[in-house]
């Protein structure tokens, strides 16, 4: 998706798209959103009739022979409990965007998918908390105009995608050592550590002064392609050789999209530059972002198992074996993995992996990520500096929220990541919010009193995510990318870390690409 290199951008890739407390047993969005009739199911098969012996229809029949499969070949869990556990001709991890995108495929192809969540809701880092007044986003937020699965699939669940309440922000208050002041006055203030030209740039503003412009990457798409080896080195050294004082790598290491800008390849910067550019627009959901995966679990049913921790993956005879954290197992002769990287560590993998993807699933980092709501008093109002703030503080950045039907700010959200992140994760509920309070009002006076911490979400210290996002190493983009995209045997690889396209469109595309592909390999083994 295309990253905000404006003054505040939040975090990359689905977090530049900027994770839900509702019930996840029934959808929550209008009846006629999740209506049978809205259900895409081309085939006729509805979910119960894709999991309940007895009653399949004539069309998946047709759709299961088609594919060469039968239900005593494909669906039975084994252990003591396999007569009561539903059966699945394709078993799906997670139930973040990408699983439910592929179940969805599957699904509509006459199969049985069964996805198996180890969180208790839908959504993965999708993470909308319906309760707040401006539903509140701890993760994926922004939707490009070129979505044009999610927008499909948004329309198929009825589901409006609208411009961002209030717009982008149009004022910046910097507080850097332990000056604050408005972005207008940074140029001249004794607050500025920069020399020559480098002062007039905003900290925000430091890495797209350097970066933004001859990009030797001519096609978004092919930022993760061998031919870009020789220039697949890391943020920190492009910067270096673009002139950039160690000053200014130091403001770059406060609050860059990263854990550090020695250890990442510039490469993804330069793609999401390049789909900046070619972006026509952007919105949100109107009723939350992770209204999407609500609606499609709700399509799904009893298809997706909720508190499903999934800790072994094994080919046994010739058949995939999932064993979860209960002793629960199921087999299927085809898998979906969407979980990532770091998540996908906690799992013995009894697999045919290569040594490069052991060595990524082993290795590969994410950004480290914690985000932060609070609600707030008009406080700015009286010191007349604009709410959003870019610190060299504990809480890093903060974004107004906005009510969605008024545009105005109500509080703010805190986005942390990096070092930064991880020094938080550290501190309990009450350390954190007595530290975040102190921290802004230390920054602005006039909000001592006036601001509410409400919640946090560490997606870092998240034990199914590991992170926000990929964090791919300098000169290891190619070779690592091409290895999570490979299968392993009768396994599958979808998600984030996997997708060719940005943010939440790349999950749902990188879903139902595998799931295309799953279902071709079945026909193939079948013929």
């Amino acid at each position: 998706m295309p990253p905000q290199l404006h003054c505040l951008a939040p975090a990359g890739h689905l977090f530049r798209d900027q994770l839900g407390g509702a019930s996840v047993a029934a959808c929550s969005l209008p009846t006629d959103s999740c209506s049978r009739a809205a259900r895409p199911f081309p085939l006729g098969i509805r979910p119960t009739e894709a999991r309940t012996e007895g009653s399949r229809g004539v069309g998946r029949r047709k759709a299961l022979k088609a594919l060469g499969l039968s239900a005593l070949a494909l669906g039975s869990g084994i252990g003591p409990r396999a007569s009561a556990l539903p059966k699945a001709d394709v078993l799906v991890l997670g139930a973040g965007v990408a699983g439910l995108a592929a179940a969805r495929r599957i699904a509509a192809s006459g199969a049985r998918p069964l996805v198996l969540e180890a969180r208790g809701r839908p959504g993965g880092r999708t993470y909308t908390r319906f309760d707040l007044p401006d539903r509140a986003e701890f993760g994926a937020v922004e939707i490009g105009d070129s979505y044009t699965r999610t927008h499909a699939l948004a329309q198929a669940c009825g589901l409006r995608i609208a411009p961002l309440a209030g717009g982008r922000s149009t004022g910046l208050t910097l507080h850097v050592n332990g000056q604050t002041l408005a972005s207008d006055d940074w140029p001249n203030s004794s607050a500025n550590p920069l020399a020559g030209t480098e002062r007039q740039v905003l900290p925000s503003r430091l890495e797209a002064h350097y970066l933004a412009s001859d990009i030797p990457l001519t096609q978004a798409a092919a930022w993760d392609l061998p031919t870009m080896r020789p220039h697949d080195r890391s943020i920190a050294t492009e910067l270096r050789a673009r002139g950039a004082s160690e000053e200014a790598l130091k403001l770059v290491n406060v609050t860059g999209n990263h854990n550090h800008s020695d250890a990442v390849s510039v490469l993804p910067w330069w793609r999401s530059a390049l789909l900046f550019r070619q972006a026509t627009g952007v919105g949100t959901f109107v009723r939350g972002c992770a209204s999407l995966a609500k609606c499609l679990a709700a399509q799904l049913g009893e298809t997706v198992r909720y508190g499903s921790v999934v800790t072994r993956i094994a080919t046994d005879r010739g058949q995939l074996k999932v064993t979860l954290a209960d002793g629960t197992e199921f087999r299927a002769r085809r898998c979906i993995c969407t979980l990532p990287l770091p998540a996908l560590r906690n799992v013995r993998l009894e697999l045919p992996l290569d040594a490069t993807q052991r060595r990524v699933i082993a290795q590969a980092d994410y950004t480290q990520a914690t985000v932060a709501m609070f609600d707030a008093d008009p406080f700015w109002k009286e010191d007349g500096l604009a709410p959003a703030m870019w610190t060299d503080s504990p809480l890093e950045r903060l974004f107004p929220r906005r009510h969605p039907e008024t545009g105005e700010c109500i509080g703010f959200k805190a986005f942390v990541n990096g070092a930064g992140a991880k020094a938080l994760d550290d501190l309990d509920e009450a350390a954190f919010a007595k530290l975040a309070l102190a921290t802004v009002a230390r920054i602005r006076p006039s909000s001592n009193g006036r601001v509410r911490y409400l919640a946090r979400h560490s997606w870092g210290a998240d034990p199914f995510a590991g992170g926000a996002y990929a964090a791919w190493p300098p000169g290891q983009v190619a070779e690592w990318r091409a290895a999570v995209r490979r299968p392993a045997g009768p396994v599958r690889f979808a998600g984030e870390h996997t997708a060719n396209a940005p943010g939440v469109e790349g999950a749902i595309r990188s879903g139902e690409e595998a799931a295309a592909t799953v279902l071709d390999s079945l026909r193939e083994a079948a013929s």
